[in-house]
């Protein structure tokens, strides 16, 4: 004998829709709960005088999607990082893309230059590998992340508990921030320095022509642009810490920093590279080649030494004071 068709009711298709995707082992349970819910509500309405059909409607609307319900009795996350994570989300993703990437932008700079590139092809490889550094590193970030949302196992091991103790000391940056200005200040002046000296402080040659200080071949080459990168990298790290505070991931990235410039520059200067022995001669000062080129190593070493400690000994600073 053939079982008469029994349409389906509107709650039966709202449940129906509601328990789409969700696990085996909850639908009973849900389902149950969820007509219970229904029959409750419309009960209510048609003692209220209100008609059957109408009665189950409007239940079923202010209900709302039946998905958006159903996650509310579900285990399963509807966002890829919830509020649990979500801080701890922001801090790797910002540590890691204010350390790994300019760290990489400059050092895929260097390389490029070194192998031969113009100053524009230097830039253009520099940005792109910096974009897609980036790019890589929020990917996979995001995905680990939702990967410890979804786990119990992974989420329940972040056993951490905040402690008022944790805060850090109100600070006064207005100290540092002068140094900041004073440290942009004063590389802005060496820069401009040495454009003049190369371009309107140049002397005439042996051969007639203009020549500066600076290595013709260095510096039409494009090499006083990986120093204004670097430059311009610091400076980014140092603002980042004025307005994050120093950490020991900005720290050992700005060693980092510091290491890719000097090697660099202590090795052309110490080879004869940087400077133009004929600027010296034309001038009159034939051994000034010697002096200016210990002065340099001298300055650089100094320097990078004294921006790498005092990374080092703000990150300390700061830790101490939780």
């Amino acid at each position: 004998m053939t079982t008469p068709f029994t349409p389906s009711t509107l709650t039966d298709r709202f449940v129906t829709e509601a328990l789409r995707g969700l696990p085996a082992r909850q639908r009973a349970d849900i389902e149950a709960e969820l007509r219970t819910l229904i029959a409750d509500a419309i009960e209510d309405r048609l003692e209220a005088g209100t008609d059957a059909v109408a009665a189950e409607h409007t239940v079923l609307a202010e209900l709302g999607a039946p998905r958006r319900l159903a996650a509310r009795y579900s285990e399963k996350p509807t966002y890829l990082v919830g509020p649990d994570l979500y801080f701890d989300y922001v801090r790797v993703l910002t540590v890691l893309l204010s350390t790994v990437v300019p760290i990489w932008f400059l050092f895929s700079g260097i390389v490029t230059f070194v192998a031969g590139s113009s100053a524009g092809e230097t830039v253009g490889v520099a940005v792109t590998g910096a974009i897609e550094t980036a790019m890589s590193i929020a990917f996979f970030t995001t995905v680990i992340f939702a990967i410890i949302e979804r786990t119990s196992a992974m989420r329940s091991r972040r056993t951490v508990v905040w402690d008022p103790a944790s805060l850090p000391e109100v600070l006064d940056k207005r100290g540092y921030f002068t140094e900041l200005v004073g440290g942009i200040s004063f590389l802005v002046i060496i820069a401009s320095v040495l454009i003049w000296l190369q371009t309107v402080g140049a002397v005439e040659g042996r051969d007639s022509a203009l020549i500066g200080p600076i290595a013709t071949e260095l510096w039409t080459s494009g090499a006083f642009y990986i120093a204004l990168f670097y430059a311009a990298v610091s400076i980014s790290f140092h603002l980042f810490a004025y307005y994050t505070g120093w950490s020991v991931s900005n720290a050992m990235a700005t060693i980092v920093l510091d290491v890719l410039f000097v090697v660099p520059a202590v090795w052309l200067t110490a080879s004869g590279r940087l400077l133009n022995p004929d600027y010296f001669d034309a001038v009159g000062w034939p051994q000034g080649v010697g002096v200016v080129t210990a002065i340099v190593v001298v300055v650089v070493l100094l320097f990078s030494a004294l921006d790498s400690i005092d990374a080092i000994v703000r990150a300390t600073r700061k830790r101490r004071t939780r």
